[in-house]
């Protein structure tokens, strides 16, 4: 998850910074990054958590240990999968108008 966040704070200083052109060779690989660190380290590894966690649920006690991981990564799943509509916007409208939107 940390290094989808380096990107996202990448976006952050670039724009700040006043590179906006969604033509630019810095700005498509700053996307190309983005969006494979976000697919591998936000939604992949959480997805495969939470399959290994229902796979082996046999393992935990008659205890809260399983509900609370559950409920966690369905949490998680969650936030991720909000994450990824803001980042989708997010291109959108950088791409459909690179230069008339600012933050």
């Amino acid at each position: 998850m940390q290094v989808h966040s380096i990107f996202l704070h990448t976006r952050k200083v670039r724009r700040m910074a006043g590179i906006r052109d969604a033509k630019s060779k810095i700005v498509k690989m700053e996307w190309v990054l983005s969006w494979t660190t976000f697919l591998v380290a936000r939604l992949a590894s959480h997805i495969l958590i939470t399959i290994k966690l229902i796979i082996d649920a046999d393992k935990f006690g008659k205890g809260i240990e399983l509900p609370l991981a559950l409920f966690g990564m369905v949490g998680m799943n969650l936030l991720n999968f909000f994450l990824g509509l803001d980042l989708w916007k997010a291109y959108k409208r950088e791409t459909n108008h690179p230069q008339n939107h600012q933050d």
